[in-house]
């Protein structure tokens, strides 16, 4: 048995150890509410149920991204038909898949830019119609930021960079493709982890490797290469985006 000096040290640091215990679990619990802030009552709005907050993405989500490219082919190559007719497609998506999203903050800035992409395409202005879609695809990837397990968001965010390079090749603006050829490298290498799964693992490899030649194409100012590599970027990335569709 220990000598009483030692016993009583055990006590007082077991008490202690439980104090600190207990008022460390004060420290766990989630601040008040306030009902009034600096200016004014606050809004809160509650927090989706776990589930919902998981769940996957409504299929229509990459059906926009498909028909986006689709609109994109038809103004870089200024075949105005085949815009109208993406345009229209889009807008047929949209209308049906917006109502599930409800009050998603993005969704109103969705509907806004829609509304320029149809007067800039209507009135046959391709950077307005381009700069509108961009504008659009990328609301639409923060409305797919809320959907947690899947990359559509990602796969959005490539897409467009993607988008962006293949417009300033197609006019021989190499500033300014070399200065999107790097945000695509730098986004490419950010959510390369986010599309990695054994089913796409060949595709997300070859996709990497096209971003790194595009790269180089477009610093060395060589449209024919540059071209060559968007195509195989644009065929990765649409088997990357139809793996995860559903998912």
């Amino acid at each position: 048995m220990l000598p009483l000096r030692f016993r009583k040290c055990c006590i007082i640091v077991c008490c202690g150890t439980l104090i600190v215990t207990l008022t460390g679990c004060s420290w766990l619990t989630p601040a008040k509410k306030p009902e009034v802030g600096p200016a004014g009552k606050p809004e809160y709005k509650s927090n989706p149920p776990l589930v919902e907050r998981f769940k996957s993405p409504p299929g229509q989500l990459y059906d926009l991204e498909t028909t986006a490219s689709i609109l994109f082919a038809g103004l870089n190559s200024e075949s105005w038909d085949q815009a109208q007719a993406g345009l229209q497609q889009l807008q047929a998506i949209w209308q049906e898949i917006s109502p599930q999203l409800g009050d998603e903050k993005n969704v109103n800035k969705a509907n806004k830019s829609l509304g320029k992409l149809s007067t800039a395409v209507g009135g046959k202005k391709i950077t307005a119609s381009y700069e509108a879609l961009n504008e659009f695809m990328s609301s639409i990837g923060d409305i797919g930021q809320n959907f947690k397990l899947s990359p559509i968001s990602d796969i959005i965010s490539i897409s467009n960079k993607l988008r962006n390079v293949s417009f300033y090749v197609e006019e021989k603006n190499w500033t300014k493709a070399a200065s999107k050829v790097k945000e695509l490298d730098d986004s490419w290498g950010q959510i390369k982890p986010s599309v990695e799964s054994i089913g796409i693992l060949g595709e997300v490899t070859r996709t990497h490797s096209y971003i790194k030649q595009l790269k180089d194409a477009v610093n060395a100012e060589n449209k024919g290469a540059a071209e060559s590599h968007i195509k195989s970027l644009n065929d990765s990335m649409g088997s990357i985006r139809e793996y995860y569709r559903g998912k």
